[in-house]
């Protein structure tokens, strides 16, 4: 779909949506690129209502077939609604829709946030850098807050998939075993490895259920220069699980590779754990920890060799996605190594 027939398109579903506007227009449709499950557009739109114009600038997320991961944009769109008015920056959403006779595929319509970056490479040099500290402490103090949070009472007891505190570990690798299976163009022997440790050596039952972002990493949030994060984002793996889960996904080397004693290139890690702990009222079990470390890599793997498979077989075609499945696949595979040489030396 060219961003002209979008455009066009969109403005069909505001007519529907805004019966009393008038004039409405879109401008603006630029593409946002390197969303691995998701078209990501940003738009202007431009109405006129008996009161008074409107200008407003928004985000339309999109499903599409050549996606990496296999997710829902409701699952997007609750995370969103529950956690607006609270501690956890959101955007406000406008609308979800699910017809695909507007735009092809399910999307939904949420506010652009301005005059903010996403990319964590900026905290190496000025101005961010002189900032990263203070990010870093209210990102770990965020994904605590996340943690902390009673499902039930920001509306997602029902919405999400119920699991049990010892069955969190076995639903997440069983998946992503899955996944990394189906995706494999060649032999993953250090993988495999690391698969079969992991099923020898659960972790302990969660503490608590709940509020797993699933994406939860530098990259996935806006920051400004006053070093103020003005917004979660990327919520489509959100689920319900234990909340290691997230705190290790963050700690992953990959998103800090250049400085590996550091979440995100942000905040040391040691005391990024601990702001984590004051934020969700959990003493973190080190060695259980580590088992979701590994996992996380086990997990990253198979998201980047979807990546690999998409761009080989021309499934997908955006540059950034043929470069994670090939850089960051093995950059990865270096980690999980390392990981494993650990874990035989200090574990068995």
């Amino acid at each position: 779909m060219t961003a002209q027939e979008l455009a066009q398109r969109f403005c069909a579903y505001l007519a529907h949506r805004l019966p009393d506007a008038r004039d409405i227009r879109v401008p603006l449709v630029n593409p946002i690129f390197g969303g691995a499950s998701r078209e990501t557009f940003s738009m202007e739109l431009s109405y006129r209502t008996l009161l008074e114009p409107v200008s407003q600038r928004v985000i339309l997320r999109r499903e599409f077939e050549s996606g990496i991961i296999d997710t829902s944009i409701a699952t997007e769109y609750k995370a969103y609604q529950a956690f607006r008015s609270s501690q956890v920056p959101v955007p406000r959403v406008f609308w979800s829709e699910h017809d695909p006779r507007w735009l092809g595929t399910p999307f939904y319509v949420m506010e652009e946030i301005l005059d903010c970056e996403a990319l964590h490479v900026l905290f190496s040099a000025p101005p961010f850098r002189s900032v990263r500290e203070q990010v870093g402490r209210s990102f770990c103090t965020i994904m605590g807050t996340i943690a902390r949070t009673d499902p039930a009472a920001v509306g997602l007891r029902d919405g999400l998939e119920p699991v049990a505190p010892e069955d969190c570990w076995k639903r997440e690798l069983t998946y992503w075993m899955k996944k990394a299976e189906e995706s494999e163009l060649e032999p993953q022997p250090v993988l495999r490895a690391a698969i079969r440790w992991l099923w020898r050596r659960p972790p302990p039952p969660a503490r608590k259920i709940a509020i797993v972002h699933g994406d939860m990493r530098a990259g996935n949030f806006l920051f400004n220069e006053d070093g103020v994060i003005r917004a979660v984002l990327d919520w489509e793996m959100m689920h319900l699980g234990d909340p290691l889960e997230d705190l290790s996904w963050s700690l992953n080397r990959l998103w800090s590779w250049t400085e590996p004693d550091r979440i995100g290139i942000m905040i040391p890690r040691e005391e990024g754990i601990r702001v984590w702990e004051e934020a969700s009222g959990q003493k973190v079990d080190l060695q259980a920890l580590f088992w979701w470390e590994v996992f996380t890599s086990v997990k990253s793997m198979a998201i980047w060799l979807s990546m690999n498979k998409k761009y080989a077989t021309g499934a997908n075609t955006d540059p950034i996605v043929g470069y994670g499945g090939i850089w960051a696949l093995d950059l990865q595979r270096r980690i999980l190594m390392e990981q494993m040489r650990r874990a035989h030396e200090t574990h068995g």
